[in-house]
């Protein structure tokens, strides 16, 4: 499954790459409006998806979108809306396709934790919980990956979840194009 998924995404995967604010970190250009709006644009994503694969992957929380919440918060963004994207699975297979972006995530999440940093215009940022920069955030990852080596999947489920993978990786190239003028 691992490897089908690797594969069905890879394009996307690297396009979305080079397609967000999350660059400017990693150069350390970043303005603290740039990286609100990032940290919104990650909400909005993670939000969609993560209320969808609870009911599917046990283990499964709203995580990231609740970190991502906290550091909206200590910048003042307070008013959330958790339902500007619509995004639905409707099997378990569909669910670990969408768990596969957002679980898999967390290795370029650490990456950028590590750079925010340094990043002299975020100097003055509390700690952050989202990007932070640490292993911890590996924890889902690891869990998702010992759940999927648990069982084998059939052709039909490898397809469903690869499919619900390049609509997830879709869904955050929408979310990374959202302006705070959009909501």
């Amino acid at each position: 499954m691992l490897n089908r998924l690797r594969e069905a995404t890879a394009e996307l995967h690297k396009k979305l790459e080079g397609e967000n604010l999350a660059n400017k970190i990693m150069d350390h250009s970043i303005s603290p409006e740039e990286y609100k709006l990032l940290l919104y644009q990650n909400f909005i994503a993670y939000s969609a998806v993560e209320r969808n694969l609870i009911e599917f992957i046990p283990g499964q929380t709203r995580d990231k979108s609740n970190r991502l919440k906290q550091d909206l918060s200590k910048m003042g963004v307070n008013d959330l809306d958790e339902s500007i994207f619509k995004f639905r699975c409707e099997n378990e297979a569909e669910a670990i396709g969408a768990a596969y972006v957002i679980e898999g995530s967390a290795m370029g999440g650490m990456i950028i934790g590590k750079e925010v940093e340094n990043c002299s215009s975020l100097k003055h940022l509390p700690r952050q919980t989202f990007f932070t920069g640490t292993r911890e955030s590996m924890k889902g990852w690891n869990e998702f990956l010992k759940f999927l080596r648990s069982r084998e999947f059939s052709e039909t489920e490898k397809e469903l979840a690869a499919n619900k993978a390049r609509e997830t990786f879709k869904l955050f190239e929408k979310a990374f194009n959202v302006e705070f003028s959009n909501c």
